[in-house]
């Protein structure tokens, strides 16, 4: 009996030791390892679970970018484009390069200002009430006005309602950090929070349009905080004003 019971006992261990646990939290030795852990990609890609490997990965019009389905850029070269556009950041632009000529109206000459880190002529209307220097600026991922972003609109609303503007743009603009994509929606927020707080306080709702850059219109170029902070922001210009 005692023998029998001793057989049963190592026959389970031996079995036990030829079945080795499935692997956990992310990790992974093939696909098939992935499919039954919840919140992890379905892709084992380098022995974790990812969601995606290559762009066969992805549905339909996305591709595969540091494991990340993000949708298919516009471009990847200045020739996917028309004419007079250029490829920046996966997208098709107006302009012929997204290099920073300035940061700020004292680097560029007399009689022009900085406007979206390119020194053009200033411009009248609506460019004399808003510009860079009128901007409201955002916190990391927010698109709500803080007392700062109010006071300056303020400036901007009473310049606008004295007549020194007429049909106006607000450009939304983010940092580096995050996908074209998404900072593009951001950028849509920014503005259209301007949008409504001038339209509150008093100007013509049919003279406000909105527009996003997303992070394509960089004021400053280094990956600092302080940069950063700076390029979080929503201008407000007269509708035409050259930022060429």
């Amino acid at each position: 009996m005692r023998r029998s019971l001793l057989f049963s006992l190592l026959a389970t261990v031996v079995v036990m030791a030829g079945c080795p646990s499935k692997p956990k939290n992310g990790e992974c030795k093939t696909s098939d390892d992935c499919k039954e852990q919840a919140g992890f990609g379905k892709f084992c890609v380098e022995g974790r679970c990812q969601e995606c490997g290559a762009d066969t990965d992805c549905q339909a019009g996305f591709v595969c970018r540091s494991n990340k389905c993000i949708p298919r850029p516009e471009c990847s070269q200045d020739a996917d484009c028309g004419a007079g556009k250029t490829c920046q950041d996966g997208r098709c632009a107006a302009g012929t390069s997204s290099k920073i000529d300035c940061e700020s109206d004292a680097q560029c000459p007399s009689g022009q200002a900085c406007e979206a880190g390119h020194c053009a002529e200033k411009a009248p209307g609506g460019g004399g009430c808003g510009g860079e220097e009128n901007a409201a600026h955002f916190g990391f991922d927010r698109s709500d006005l803080d007392s700062d972003a109010r006071a300056a609109l303020d400036k901007v609303a009473s310049c606008l309602k004295g007549g020194k503007g007429g049909r106006v743009v607000i450009e939304g603009n983010c940092d580096e950090r995050g996908t074209t994509e998404y900072n593009l929606h951001l950028g849509e927020r920014r503005a259209e929070s301007v949008r409504r707080y001038l339209v509150n306080l008093g100007l013509d709702p049919k003279s406000v349009k909105t527009t996003s850059y997303g992070k394509e219109r960089p004021i400053c170029s280094e990956s600092t905080e302080e940069c950063w902070a700076k390029n979080r922001r929503a201008v407000v210009r007269s509708e035409g004003a050259d930022r060429s």
